[in-house]
């Protein structure tokens, strides 16, 4: 990741998150950092320098600009979790 952000002008960057756990955070700000640096590409800069530097951040990692959907799935009543049931007994 700093290879990439060493092409990159130098800016000044005040994140702030809040919610989940250290590593979600941290996850969270480099997606933000990486969506921002495409968007500031796309303003500022032409085109093809914003796809350049949006493949680029693909090829090292996906999750920089694609958000992970997966969530918590709730509890449902019958059972101990989500998807398990409580064992039922015949006797």
């Amino acid at each position: 990741m700093l290879s990439q952000l060493a092409c990159t002008p130098s800016t000044y960057l005040m994140l702030d998150d809040v919610g989940g756990g250290h590593t979600a955070q941290i996850y969270a700000i480099r997606q933000a950092i990486a969506k921002a640096i495409v968007a500031y590409y796309q303003k500022y800069v032409d085109e093809a320098s914003k796809k350049e530097i949006k493949d680029i951040l693909l090829a090292y990692d996906r999750t920089l600009l694609v958000a992970d959907p997966r969530r918590c799935e709730a509890k449902k009543f019958g059972g101990g979790s989500a998807r398990a049931r409580f064992q039922k007994s015949y006797r």
